[in-house]
């Protein structure tokens, strides 16, 4: 994730109760080295398009999740068990009152995340964590509307991905004339910069006839003609236009009787 997919998603996530009330634990976990706030909160926000994805055994899919954020960050377990931490109060904002959870239509991913981590401390400690706050830092009680996360989830994740898109257009056009002006005047360091540019873009529509114009320039520069090898070329490509070749003097084996005669 580039800063600026960072501070993009973080733009968004600041709007959002929820993520205000997890920010001094996230905060505290971002310093002490366990990952930054916003990542922790994507991650949860990937588990929430994957159990939106996930119609009828959520709570199977959830089990799957923790497994995969194990496997991708295997040095960080901390970091995983907050991914799951968030995404269970967010699962937990759709009961309509705290003294009834049993009408949380997430109540068996709510379950199954129990099962699985609720002998964890430092889960629970997570979550206590959070659930400590009851003020916001203007002194007012904190109360955390019902938030249906899963159902919210499609639209904006469908807005995120729309600005995404407008923000790699416009990348590729910038990028595309860099490549024109370093084609004339750039050198092979600067150019092979810019095609790793043009392959993190992942736009290959655009992408790939730059890359390989980027190639055949490094190509180039790297190994030039030398300028003998230019005159023998340049000859050659005149001794295969001349009037040699032409019929008034004939084939060569026509050549070979006439000298025979």
């Amino acid at each position: 994730m580039t800063q600026t997919e960072k501070r993009t998603l973080l733009d968004r996530y600041k709007h959002d109760i929820l993520f205000r009330q997890w920010l001094p634990t996230l905060g505290q976990l971002s310093r002490a080295g366990w990952g930054e706030e916003v990542e922790i909160w994507h991650e949860a926000e990937c588990a929430l398009c994957r159990l939106k994805a996930e119609t009828d055994l959520r709570d199977t899919e959830v089990v799957l999740i923790y497994s995969d954020l194990c496997k991708k960050y295997p040095s960080a377990p901390v970091f995983c068990l907050s991914v799951m931490a968030v995404l269970f109060t967010c699962l937990a904002d759709a009961a309509p009152d705290a003294d009834k959870a049993d009408e949380n239509p997430h109540a068996p991913i709510c379950i199954a995340i129990c099962a699985m981590l609720g002998k964890d401390k430092r889960f629970l400690a997570l979550l206590q964590s959070f659930s400590e706050r009851t003020k916001n830092n203007r002194g007012e009680k904190v109360v955390l509307p019902v938030t249906d996360y899963i159902e919210a989830m499609k639209d904006e994740v469908e807005t995120n991905e729309t600005e995404e898109s407008a923000s790699r257009m416009n990348e590729s056009g910038m990028l595309v004339q860099m490549v024109e002006n370093l084609l004339k005047n750039g050198n092979a360091e600067e150019l092979k910069t810019l095609e790793l540019r043009l392959y993190q873009l992942g736009t290959p529509s655009v992408t790939t006839p730059l890359i390989k114009r980027i190639e055949e320039q490094i190509t180039a520069l790297k190994n030039p003609r030398p300028s003998t090898q230019n005159i023998f070329q340049d000859g050659a490509s005149q001794i295969n236009q001349s009037t040699l070749q032409s019929p008034t003097f004939g084939a060569p084996a026509a050549n070979k009787t006439l000298k025979e005669k």
